[in-house]
């Protein structure tokens, strides 16, 4: 089956298109969704250690439900080609140009989709099709929804989601281990460079 017969997708709104600065309309302050956050999420690292978090003021008529994120739907990044789902922490910002909104309208376990998308070879196959030729890879909404899917049954995709969300929680503690272990070393060598 293809994508798009499983799913309703939002592609994410200009932000300089969005905001506005005039006092005559009813605004929202709102923070848009950072790649560095959607790294974080999928445990990726991410180059540009202080990004800022951006806020723009957008008239209330403008600011649609889809364009903002949340836990039930899962989010792709144009450029790096992966989906996240991200966690409550993450609900309620804005969705730019860059990302695309996946609202799965079948009973599909959101852990298993994402394990499926980001690592699955058939996926994979898919994808680095698409992007052949060309100088930076960014998948279009319309290859997006042709995607070929092939889903196992609920069970099965609860399983496989739950393995792959222990997995991605492994790797981001032994990151976290590795991190502590890095600071420590670094204050013994501070301590004992003091010490006569």
């Amino acid at each position: 089956m293809k994508l798009y017969e499983i799913a309703q997708f939002t592609q994410g709104a200009f932000a300089n298109r969005l905001e506005t600065i005039t006092d005559n309309l009813e605004t929202s302050l709102v923070r848009l969704l950072s790649l560095k956050q959607f790294n974080e999420t999928l445990g990726l690292t991410y180059r540009i250690s202080n990004e800022k978090s951006a806020e723009i003021t957008v008239p209330k008529e403008k600011l649609s439900a889809k364009l903002l994120t949340d836990t039930n739907s899962l989010i792709l990044h144009t450029h790096t080609q992966k989906v996240a789902l991200l966690p409550e922490k993450y609900s309620g910002l804005l969705l730019t140009n860059n990302f695309i909104k996946i609202q799965l309208t079948s009973d599909i376990d959101l852990a298993f989709f994402e394990w499926y998308f980001n690592e699955h070879p058939s996926i994979q196959k898919q994808l680095s099709v698409l992007s052949e030729g060309t100088v930076t890879s960014l998948l279009k909404l319309s290859h997006l929804k042709d995607l070929e899917i092939d889903l196992p049954p609920l069970q099965k995709q609860i399983t496989i989601g739950k393995v792959a969300y222990l997995k991605k929680l492994k790797n981001s503690l032994l990151v976290e281990k590795r991190e502590l272990q890095q600071q420590y070393i670094q204050q013994k060598l501070i301590q004992s460079f003091h010490v006569n």
